[in-house]
C-alpha cells in the first residue's frame, strides 16, 4: 500500500501535522514514516513572470513606456517561475508529487483562498494525477488535525477557491504590472535624493484605498468650524440636585448658533421655578459584543495597545502557530452549531489565572446558544481560544496582550448581558426645556469579565460618539425623582462650543473603511451581514497600508494616517483629468471586483467573465493615457518624502513627521549577553545554503568578557522590523541583530559576523525582514578572493538561516 503525501504550508505547520500522525522519519525538506511522507511550501514557492517575459524587446525596447503596454496574457498563458532560494523546496516536493511511493495526495495548507492557490501553483506545475483531497480545519490541535483526517473535503468542493486564488493572481498582476508601467513612465521621474526612479505604484486595492485616505484630508482641508452654543441647568428637587441640558422641542438636533439667543435663555431661566413634566423609567440590556474577526481584532488591539494591523496579524499567527488560538485570518465573528458539544472544552483550556474564577462561573451558566454567537459562519468561524492548555509565560510579552484580548472576549459570550437602569427626565422652566439621562448599572454580566476599566473605556467611547458629544452626566446616578414634581433652578449658564472636523483615519479606522468599500460601519451585526463587497481581504489589507507608507503615499503620524504630496498629487490627477482611470479610486468599483471574486470562488461567476472585464478596463485606461500624453506630455508628480531612517521622521515637502518607529530601552551589554548565550551563528557555505556553527568557546569567552564591562547607562535601540519568528521587535545589538523578546525565550537573531567580507547593515536587516531579501550586496569575496555580488534571502527565516540569490 502506498503513502499518503501531505503538503502544509510552512515547516512550523507540517511539524503539527507530524506530531498529531507520530511521524517522526526526518528527511531533507520532508517528514515520513510508513503511512505518511510530509513536505511543506514556504509560501508562494512561484511566482507569475514580469511583463518583458512576453513582450519583444527588440521591438518596444527595455525602456518603461506606453508604447510596451498594454500586456494581458489569456489565462492560460500567465507562466509561472519558481522564486529565487525556493527551487531546492520545490523539487522535493515535486519528486514526492511524482513518486510511485505516494497514493494519494493532501493539500493541507492554510484553509482560504491564498493557501489554495500556493498549493494549487504546485499542483497544477506537477500535472499529477493522482487522488487529491483537502485538509480543512481551523486550528492546529492534534485533536483537530485527526478530526480533519476524518473528513477530508474532495478536490472538486475547493476548485471555486483555487479558480477565485487565480483571478485575485491574475487581475493584481494585470492592474500593477500595466498601469504601474503606464503612470510611471507619464508621471514619473528620477529621485535624485535617493538616487532611483519615483515610481507611480498603481494597484487594484492599494489605489482607492488612497483615495479615502486623500479625500479625507480634503475634507478636514474644507471645512470650516461653526460656533454653537449649549445652555445647562443645575436643578434641585426634593430629595437631591441634577443637570439638564436645553434643547429645542420642535427640533431636537437644532443647535443654538447665536450667542443672544443663548443668553435670552439664561435670562429667562435663571433662579425660576420649574417641573418635572416628563419622566421614563425603564431597565435596558447590552448583550456582550461578538466574538473577533480579524479586523475586530485589529482594530481593539490598535486602540487599546497602539499595535499596527500588520503587527496584530503577525502576532495572530504566531498565536494560531503555537496553537493558542483558532485560525486567525477569518471575516466571521460566529461559531458553527457543530462547535457548541465543543465549546466546554475550549472553555476548560483557558482556565488558569487571571481566568479561573471566571471560568467556574462561566461554566455554571451553561454554554451558549444565541444567534450573537451560533450562527451561519464563512470559510472559518470566529477567533477563539482551542483547546490546548497554554503556557502563558512561554508566549512573549505582545503575544500575552493579543491573548488576553481573545480569552476575554470569548469568555464574555457566556455571561448575560449587562442590565442598565435608564432614566430620561424632562424639567420645564418658563417654557425651555431641560433633558436629563441618567443610567445606573444593575447587574454588570459579561462586563465583569473585564472589570471597572473596560466599563470606563465603553462609557468614554459612547460620550465621545459624534462631534456634539453628550451630555457629562448622561451615565450618572439621579437622586429620586417623580412625575410633575416641582424643582427650582440653583444656576443656568451656557457655553461656547465649536464643530470639529472629521478626524484623520487610524489604522483601526481605515480598516473599517476598508471592510465597508469606504463606509465606516461601526454597528457590529451590520458589518457581518455586509461584508464580501469591501477592499481587499482580512488577510490582505494590513499589508496594502503597509505599502502605502512605503511607497511615499501616506505617512504615519501618532496614530493617524495622512497622505504625502506625493499621494495627494496622484489621486487629485485621477479624479480631475482621468475619467477613465476613476475606477481605480472608486472604493465602490473595487468592492465589486472583490465581491465578483467571492462569485467566481461559489461557482456563480467564471473566471473567464472576470478577467475579462479586468482586461477590458485597463485596456481604456491606457488609451487614456496615451491621449493625455499626446496632448500634455510627461507630467512628473511630487516625489515621496525622505526618511531619516535613524529617527523616522521625515523630511521634505513639508512633511514634519514620518513614521514614527518604536524603540525599546535595553541594556545593550545585557542583550548581547544574552545573544551570545543563546543564539546560533550563522555561516553561508559555498552552496549558498547556510551551515549552522556554534563555537561554545568563542561564546563563553565573550560571555566572561560582557561580564567584565560596567554599563550603568540604557541606549536606546531603533526597532528594525518584526521578528519572524515570535512577531517581537528586532533590534540591534552589538554582536548581532536579535529579537527583544529574548527574555521571553526567542532565540532569534541574525549575527554581524561577516559573511564571505560583508556585514550585514541596519538598513540591510530591515529590508530582509520586510521584503525577505536585500538589496543587492556588492563586494562579497570568494575563498578564491574572487568578488561577487549577490542578494541575501531566507532560506528559513524563524531560524535566522540566509542563503545567496544571485542577480540574472
Amino acid at each position: 500500500m502506498g503513502k499518503t503525501l501531505i503538503v502544509a504550508e510552512k515547516p512550523s505547520q507540517a511539524r503539527e501535522y507530524a506530531t498529531a500522525l507520530g511521524v517522526r522519519g526526518k528527511g531533507d525538506g520532508y517528514i515520513e514514516n510508513e503511512q505518511y511522507v510530509i513536505t511543506w511550501c514556504y509560501g508562494h514557492l512561484l511566482e507569475l513572470e514580469r511583463p518583458e517575459a512576453y513582450m519583444n524587446l527588440d521591438r518596444v525596447g527595455k525602456r518603461w513606456s506606453l508604447n510596451r503596454l498594454p500586456v494581458l496574457p489569456g489565462l492560460n498563458a500567465f507562466r509561472r517561475v519558481v522564486k529565487s532560494g525556493a527551487v531546492k523546496q520545490y523539487q522535493v516536493i515535486q519528486r514526492w508529487l511524482k513518486s510511485s511511493d505516494v497514493e494519494d495526495v493532501i493539500c493541507g495548507t492554510d484553509a482560504d483562498r491564498e493557501g489554495q492557490l500556493l498549493f494549487q501553483e504546485v499542483w497544477d506545475a506537477s500535472m499529477c494525477s493522482k487522488p487529491l483531497s483537502r485538509l480543512w480545519i481551523s486550528s492546529l490541535t492534534s485533536v483537530a488535525i485527526r478530526e480533519g483526517l476524518e473528513r477530508l473535503l474532495p478536490a472538486d468542493s475547493v476548485a471555486g477557491l483555487a479558480a477565485a486564488g487565480h483571478g485575485r493572481a491574475y487581475a493584481d498582476w494585470d492592474f500593477g504590472m500595466n498601469l504601474t508601467e503606464g503612470f510611471t513612465s507619464l508621471f514619473g521621474s528620477f529621485d535624485a535624493v535617493r538616487k532611483k526612479p519615483n515610481v507611480i505604484s498603481i494597484g487594484r486595492v492599494q489605489t482607492p484605498t488612497l483615495a479615502l485616505i486623500v479625500e479625507r484630508e480634503w475634507e478636514i482641508e474644507r471645512f470650516v468650524s461653526q460656533p454653537y452654543f449649549e445652555v445647562r441647568a443645575e436643578l434641585t428637587a426634593t430629595r437631591g440636585d441634577y443637570t439638564g441640558k436645553w434643547f429645542d422641542s420642535q427640533e431636537e438636533s437644532r443647535r443654538i448658533t447665536n450667542r443672544q439667543d443663548a443668553e435670552s435663555i439664561v435670562t429667562r431661566t435663571q433662579g425660576k421655578p420649574g417641573k418635572i413634566t416628563k419622566m421614563e423609567q425603564k431597565d435596558v440590556q447590552e448583550p456582550a459584543p461578538l466574538l473577533f474577526d480579524l479586523t475586530s481584532l485589529t482594530i481593539t488591539a490598535s486602540k487599546k495597545y497602539g499595535f499596527s494591523a500588520e503587527k496584530v496579524l503577525q502576532l495572530a499567527q504566531s498565536l494560531y502557530e503555537k496553537k493558542s488560538i483558532t485560525y486567525p485570518r477569518t471575516d466571521c465573528a460566529y461559531l458553527s452549531e457543530d462547535l457548541v458539544s465543543k465549546l466546554p472544552d475550549h472553555l476548560k483550556a483557558v482556565k488558569q489565572e487571571p481566568y479561573t474564577n471566571l471560568v467556574d462561573e462561566a461554566r455554571l451558566l451553561g454554554v451558549p446558544r444565541s444567534k450573537r454567537v451560533i450562527n451561519t459562519i464563512t470559510a472559518h468561524h470566529a477567533i477563539i481560544p482551542t483547546t490546548e492548555k497554554v503556557v502563558i509565560e512561554r508566549l512573549n510579552f505582545d503575544e500575552q496582550k493579543l491573548y488576553d484580548l481573545i480569552v476575554r472576549r470569548f469568555l464574555a459570550v457566556w455571561f448575560p448581558p449587562a442590565r442598565y437602569h435608564q432614566t430620561d427626565v424632562i424639567t420645564e422652566v418658563e417654557g425651555e426645556r431641560f433633558r436629563t439621562k441618567g443610567k445606573v448599572l444593575l447587574s454588570p454580566g459579561w462586563k465583569k469579565v473585564y472589570g471597572t476599566d473596560e466599563e470606563e473605556e465603553k462609557i468614554t467611547r459612547k460620550k465621545k460618539k459624534d462631534d456634539r458629544e453628550q451630555s457629562d452626566d448622561e451615565n450618572t446616578t439621579l437622586p429620586p425623582l417623580s412625575m410633575n414634581e416641582d424643582v427650582r433652578t440653583k444656576r443656568v449658564f451656557s457655553e461656547e462650543k465649536s464643530t470639529k472636523p472629521p478626524k484623520r483615519f487610524t489604522q483601526g479606522d481605515l480598516l473599517k473603511a476598508m471592510e465597508g468599500a469606504g463606509k465606516q460601519i461601526d454597528d457590529e451585526v451590520l458589518r457581518q451581514q455586509l461584508k464580501g463587497k469591501g477592499l481587499g481581504t482580512v488577510a490582505t489589507r494590513p499589508a496594502i497600508m503597509e505599502n502605502l507608507i512605503d511607497r511615499g503615499y501616506i505617512l504615519q503620524e501618532q496614530k493617524t494616517l495622512k497622505p504625502t504630496e506625493k499621494g495627494t498629487e496622484l489621486i487629485r490627477l485621477i479624479k480631475e483629468r482621468l475619467p477613465q482611470a476613476q475606477l481605480l479610486i472608486s472604493a465602490e468599483m473595487t468592492g465589486q471586483m472583490e465581491f465578483n471574486l467571492s462569485k467566481v470562488e461559489k461557482g456563480e461567476l467564471t473566471i473567464e467573465r472576470y478577467m475579462a472585464d479586468v482586461e477590458e478596463a485597463i485596456g481604456r485606461i491606457i488609451e487614456e493615457l496615451r491621449s493625455f500624453e499626446h496632448k500634455h506630455g510627461k507630467t512628473p508628480l511630487a516625489l515621496a518624502p525622505t526618511t531619516d531612517h535613524s529617527t523616522g521622521v521625515g523630511k521634505g515637502e513639508g512633511a514634519k513627521v514620518a513614521r514614527k518607529k518604536s524603540s525599546k530601552v535595553l541594556k545593550s551589554t545585557k542583550f548581547a549577553r544574552e545573544i551570545e548565550e543563546t543564539g546560533k551563528p550563522t555561516v553561508i557555505g559555498e552552496n549558498g545554503i547556510e551551515r549552522v556553527a556554534r563555537n561554545n568557546l568563542q561564546a563563553t569567552a565573550l560571555m566572561e568578557y560582557e561580564k567584565t564591562k560596567t554599563v550603568t547607562s540604557k541606549v536606546q535601540l531603533d526597532v528594525l522590523g518584526i521578528c519572524p519568528k515570535c512577531g517581537g521587535d528586532v533590534i540591534e545589538g552589538q554582536k548581532g541583530f536579535g529579537c527583544a523578546s529574548w527574555r521571553e525565550g526567542c532565540r532569534f537573531v541574525v549575527w554581524k559576523s561577516p559573511i564571505y567580507g560583508k556585514v550585514l547593515t541596519p538598513n540591510q536587516i530591515k529590508s530582509l525582514l520586510k521584503k525577505g531579501k536585500t538589496p543587492l550586496i556588492k563586494g562579497f569575496k570568494s575563498k578564491l578572493g574572487k568578488s561577487f555580488n549577490a542578494y541575501l534571502i531566507w532560506e528559513d527565516p524563524t531560524d535566522a538561516k540566509l542563503k545567496f540569490e544571485f542577480p540574472k
